[in-house]
């Protein structure tokens, strides 16, 4: 029987502006935040496209700076983006995607990729999360 491997538990922040460059700031961070923590390639970028849909959606719709999280506690991958508006996106069990439409896709891509996901109101506004379990 191989040997347990030690828990690992990394954490990770930044703020982020209300800019169109905040998504592909976004990008740069998760991906560093996955090399740091030693995760795989595949994950990586899973990581990275559902990041960017969930800070694309804080700067279109939440128009307020986004806090971004990462949590890598031992068996997966925890990304969170917070904004300053209450409102929440509606999120039914399953996003459908309108094909002709130029945007709205990016809750339906979160929902078919991630592990978990989900929508949290905060004191100040809310969170929207996803988890990616490590292989």
């Amino acid at each position: 029987m191989p040997p347990e491997r030690p828990p690992v538990d990394v954490v990770a922040t930044i703020e982020l502006t209300p800019e169109p460059q905040a998504p592909g700031w976004a990008r740069r961070f998760i991906g560093e935040f996955c090399a740091a923590a030693g995760l795989p390639e595949e994950l990586c970028h899973t990581a990275s496209l559902l990041t960017s849909e969930l800070v694309t959606n804080a700067v279109l719709h939440g128009r307020s700076s986004a806090t971004l999280s990462a949590h890598r506690p031992n068996d997966r991958l925890r990304v969170s983006v917070r904004d300053d508006n209450p409102a929440l996106p509606n999120v039914g069990a399953s996003p459908t995607v309108d094909a002709t439409a130029e945007g709205g896709r990016g809750l339906a891509i979160v929902a078919m990729l991630a592990d978990s996901w989900g929508v949290e109101a905060t004191d100040t506004g809310k969170a929207v999360w996803f988890e990616l379990a490590i292989p």
